[in-house]
């Protein structure tokens, strides 16, 4: 095995405990996918994997070095942080201390260069295959950036979009030479065509690999088996996503049976040593077997019950929408400057629409342009007249502080009380005194659109809203807005998420915008790189 977790546990300084008595394995060669509810410690787990943090029972193993991506693999400055300095990222032990040094002999000031020291340290690059891994980045950047790595590689990050950062690190932990790697949401930020390769790259790949992921996509196609973290326990799947809701409602239902027979047979043996002790205190003769009848309950009930059943639901949400008049919104000849190209369309009420197209197009800062309603420069924006406006940021954008969750989400409720429940419904409930930075990102989406459903919206425009949510959440949120009486505008990588829409707007990088009401049409489109929307004659163009 080429990773063999057993009996492992891990809490937190403040006694919170994160994982408890966690055994699985990862077979040399597969693809392994890690789920699980928001929060249940899927990245804790990951860091123990990785060497990040130490259990403090059980053991885990590992036949060969590790390469953890990190679920936000940024840096500090995004404005200091460099191309070169992401690609370092995936570098294996060895070579990565050697970069280190080269970076800091090359930082020295020019009197104080050290030559002989940067020629062994190069020596030592050449040796452990430092030269083949910048031949590998400089395939990685000439795809993402269409720059050669000599070129790209002193690019600040912050010059990138979220998911030019993501694709460029993912990708050089793909063709690094570190032959285990443990990936925590590697499809989080990424394109629909980045999404295809990366399913296409696993699928392919020789190496073992560990991926936390909630794209429904990627696990019916390109793991191997599913490993399974709830309140309840750890299990495994043995199989892809396609076969998986059925086996853990399968599992739910034994689970729940178990549980009633555990009940039944201590309720019986308990029942059977009091009828005992009641003859007992008639006849001395029955005095033995009334103790022993006793003795046989408690090892029951000392042994405890079996796993109790997972709710089969983490969330519960309770949007409440409304109508805004026949048009919800229109555009006319509303554009966005250096992006999207001047275009008019008319979104109706109740309509569900998905904005697609690749990183980089526009449509984060297109979205964010329809909440300015004073806009008057790049076109008319002009909502129905009793719109009321929700926005989910990609980002989680909340105004918290350092404040606990409760005061955050109380100021949006007539008292505490009403906070409270409504963390409850969301699966929050044990985190009222954490701060938000305390929470995982899954977490903090849930708290987003908590703070949104407060707000009673009938005009939701949402950025990428599955992006961090668990696959039980992501299902129940799917349901909630094809029930909701609202006009919904989307921006969504997420394949299988799409079936929620029946209108697709897409952008292309010349900054054309077309529709269309086909929804497999849509995502073949998208789904390229660098496609052009005027080669695309079956679509209604938009633009002016």
């Amino acid at each position: 095995m080429a990773i063999d977790i057993q009996s492992v546990s891990f809490s937190y300084p403040d006694g919170t405990a994160a994982i408890e008595n966690v055994s699985f394995t990862v077979p040399t060669g597969t693809v392994t996918a890690f789920i699980g509810p928001n929060g249940v410690g899927k990245t804790t787990m990951l860091e123990l994997v990785a060497g990040d943090l130490r259990p403090q029972e059980g053991v885990i193993r590992s036949d060969s070095e590790v390469a953890y991506m990190r679920q936000n693999p940024g840096f500090d400055d995004l404005v200091a942080a460099t191309v070169l300095d992401a690609l370092a990222l995936s570098l294996p032990g060895q070579l990565k201390t050697i970069h280190d040094r080269l970076q800091a002999l090359y930082g020295v000031s020019e009197g104080e260069v050290d030559g002989m020291a940067i020629a062994a340290a190069l020596e030592d690059w050449q040796s452990l295959g430092g030269y083949e891994a910048e031949a590998q980045w400089d395939q990685v950047t000439r795809t993402v950036l269409s720059q050669g790595m000599g070129e790209a590689s002193s690019r600040v990050l912050s010059q990138l979009s979220g998911g030019e950062r993501k694709a460029i690190i993912l990708r050089s932990y793909l063709v690094s030479s570190v032959p285990t790697l443990v990936l925590d949401e590697p499809d989080n930020f990424l394109d629909l065509y980045s999404k295809a390769w990366l399913e296409t790259e696993l699928k392919a790949s020789k190496k073992t690999i560990l991926v936390v992921s909630h794209d429904r996509s990627l696990l019916s196609s390109s793991v191997e088996r599913i490993v399974v973290l709830e309140h309840n326990g750890v299990w495994t799947h043995g199989a892809t996503y396609a076969t998986f809701p059925a086996a853990r409602r399968a599992r739910i239902e034994k689970l729940a049976k178990d549980l009633d027979a555990w009940q039944a047979e201590e309720r019986r043996l308990f029942r059977y040593y009091k009828l005992l002790k009641q003859r007992a205190s008639i006849s001395e003769g029955m005095a033995a077997r009334a103790d022993a009848a006793e003795t046989r309950w408690l090892r029951f009930k000392d042994a405890g019950p079996p796993p109790l059943p997972p709710p089969e639901r983490e969330i519960t949400v309770r949007f409440e929408g409304s109508r805004t008049g026949k048009e919800a919104i229109r555009l006319t000849e509303f554009e966005v400057e250096g992006l999207v190209g001047a275009f008019s369309a008319t979104i109706y009420n109740g309509d569900r629409v998905a904005l697609l197209g690749e990183n980089g197009v526009g449509k984060s800062t297109f979205i964010r342009e329809l909440l300015d309603e004073s806009r008057t420069d790049a076109g008319e924006l002009r909502y129905g007249p009793t719109a009321r406006l929700g926005f989910f940021s990609q980002n989680n954008e909340i105004d918290a502080g350092e404040r606990p969750l409760l005061d955050v989400v109380a100021a949006h409720f007539r008292n505490e009380q009403q906070a409270r429940a409504a963390l409850g419904r969301y699966g929050l409930s044990q985190h009222v005194r954490h701060a938000l930075d305390e929470l995982s990102g899954g977490q903090k989406a849930r708290v987003q659109l908590l703070i949104l459903e407060t707000r009673r919206p009938n005009v939701l425009l949402l950025d990428e809203p599955t992006d961090n949510l668990d696959l039980e959440s992501i299902l129940i949120i799917e349901e909630a807005l094809l029930d909701l009486d609202a006009t919904q505008l989307a921006i969504t990588h997420d394949a299988a998420f799409t079936r929620v829409f029946n209108r697709f707007i897409i952008f292309d990088r010349d900054g054309v915008v077309a529709e269309t009401s086909d929804r497999a049409r849509a995502l073949d489109i998208a789904s390229r790189r660098g496609f052009s929307l005027l080669d695309e004659p079956a679509l209604k163009i938009l633009s002016v």
